[in-house]
């Protein structure tokens, strides 16, 4: 009998097509951190997170987090660090219009659904936009733990395999975790 070995090259294959979430998470953690101009694109990428969760409680489609996080990825290229349209508020903006959307669509009581992710929203909002208003490392601080957390919120849904698509709240994880890492180091 004659076992058969993969090719090492093969493995990577297998690899990349089973975790392609963190693949893509690892690439976009680490050119986020390379391209950023100052904290408040950080800040609107931190935001931009609970608001997917959200946007895919309040429709009951768990592949529209991709849809609303390309979308806000959109709203983070087209409007400039300089402007006076600030894409944090845009993004609380899109949350209120998730919440009511889901309302209208009684998403209100599905468990781990719409409730949920509006506390999630309110936690990890409202620790983004304090960070806007204090010290510069303090607000740096809070982004980070903020990030964490999501990650921690992500690696939860994605056990559940719930409210948004595995591979999102994958890639989410690996992305939340690089940047608030590397948002800590940056700090010590």
């Amino acid at each position: 009998m004659e076992l058969e070995q993969k090719h090492p090259s093969r493995r990577w294959t297998d690899v990349l097509k089973h975790r392609w979430p963190t693949v893509l998470g690892i690439a976009v953690a680490a050119l986020t951190v390379f391209d950023l101009q100052g904290g408040t694109e950080l800040v609107a990428l931190t935001m931009l997170m609970p608001v997917v969760y959200l946007g895919a409680a309040a429709l009951d489609r768990r592949w529209f987090a991709w849809v609303v996080l390309l979308a806000g990825v959109a709203v983070l290229v087209v409007i400039p660090a300089s402007s006076q349209l600030v894409p944090t508020m845009i993004f609380l903006l899109a949350a209120l219009v998730f919440l009511v959307v889901g309302v209208a669509l009684r998403q209100l009581r599905k468990p781990g659904g719409l409730a949920l992710q509006t506390v999630g929203m309110l936690a990890f909002g409202s620790t983004v936009l304090v960070a806007l208003y204090v010290d510069a490392d303090l607000g740096g601080y809070l982004v980070a733990f903020a990030l964490i957390g999501h990650a921690g919120w992500d690696a939860y849904h994605y056990l559940r395999n719930r409210v948004v698509a595995r591979s999102y709240a994958e890639w989410c994880a690996v992305v939340d975790l690089l940047l608030g890492a590397a948002i800590l180091l940056s700090l010590a």
